[in-house]
């Protein structure tokens, strides 16, 4: 089997969107991931109940904003053939148990399928292996060999890494004292920090008492974030629940089992919401959720050793580390690897 032009390591939306502009131009692409689908944080879980009905649950990434030419193409188009929605203008707050609705803002679209249909979008036509977890980077005279834990190993004279920084940062450390050059891009890495959050889904019995969409919590001191899930969704879709913790008390309870943080994630809901009755519920932990010092610039490529990475802990807009930011930098990239391509 022949090499690919480019190796793309990570599913996530960047590396999807980076993929996507790539091979759209020409290049031969594989993209490689661990997990057994694609979209990264912007995940959703199925579940069936024992009725037959099904919900599904946006763990991860919330929704989906549009602020830049692109990014409003791709939604607008989304919302045209029937993968995208706006569910909401406006996001409600809590504040010591008040809450209230600002007026209406921007555009909150999510893909009634849940924010995972927004890689599966991305992911179209592109080769993706799944259940390749990277274990270690070798440079070679013309390029690139990347190992996985499960003894397999691919080349390409170029790779992108769309990885989380502490998750880059450990594959570039065996490589700068041997490639000099890496040192200074591998410090901004290594200086990028997150913020985690444990995730809890929620399939009710009945609705809760409520017009809002979503709430966005403020001194709580365990929740930051309660959405009600089935209002995402089509009609029909069994009433369900959303729970983000708090970046503190995620990390005070970071290594926890699911199944026990998942009792106190609930009880900080009915506080804030009043009864409600589960008739499923699962807890998930995301230890790199949300970037807090993020690497600067939409994304790193050096053309001279064929390497780069992207992701939402870049800055390719001033709008915060969002679903947009990571297809901000994905794109970037593209036409920075496309870039040195033409120069070949």
């Amino acid at each position: 089997m022949s090499s690919p032009d480019l190796l793309v390591v990570g599913a996530g939306l960047a590396g999807l969107a980076l993929a996507g502009d790539v091979a759209r131009a020409g290049m031969s692409v594989q993209v490689l991931d661990k997990s057994r689908g694609v979209s990264g944080r912007a995940s959703t879980r199925r579940v069936v109940l024992d009725d037959g009905r099904e919900a599904r649950l946006d763990h991860g990434a919330r929704f989906f904003t549009a602020r830049h030419d692109r990014t409003r193409a791709l939604a607008e188009g989304g919302v045209r053939d029937g993968w995208l929605r706006v569910w909401t203008r406006s996001v409600s707050e809590w504040r010591e148990g008040s809450v209230t609705t600002p007026p209406p803002e921007y555009h909150r679209y999510v893909p009634p399928a849940g924010m995972s249909a927004m890689g599966r979008h991305l992911a179209r036509g592109l080769p993706i292996t799944t259940h390749a977890e990277v274990s270690s980077l070798e440079r070679l005279a013309d390029g690139w060999r990347v190992h996985t834990r499960d003894g397999a190993s691919w080349e390409a004279p170029r790779l992108v890494l769309n990885l989380p920084g502490p998750q880059v940062a450990p594959l570039l450390d065996d490589l700068v004292d041997g490639v000099s050059v890496l040192a200074e891009a591998a410090g901004e890495v290594g200086r990028v920090r997150y913020d985690p959050y444990w995730a809890a889904g929620v399939v009710l019995e009945r609705d809760v008492d409520a017009e809002w969409v979503a709430l966005r919590l403020y001194g709580h001191p365990v929740l930051e974030w309660v959405a009600r899930e089935h209002t995402k969704r089509e009609p029909g879709h069994p009433p369900a629940l959303m729970l983000h913790a708090t970046p503190d008390w995620t990390r005070a309870h970071l290594e926890r089992r699911p199944e026990d943080v998942l009792p106190e994630l609930l009880e900080a809901a009915h506080e804030v919401l009043g009864g409600f009755t589960p008739v499923h519920a699962f807890a998930h932990r995301w230890r790199y959720a949300t970037p807090t010092e993020r690497a600067p610039g939409p994304a790193h490529w050096d053309p001279s050793l064929g390497l780069g990475w992207c992701g939402d802990w870049h800055t390719p807009d001033p709008n915060g580390p969002r679903v947009e930011a990571a297809l901000l930098s994905g794109w970037a990239l593209a036409r920075r690897v496309l870039g040195e391509q033409d120069q070949d």
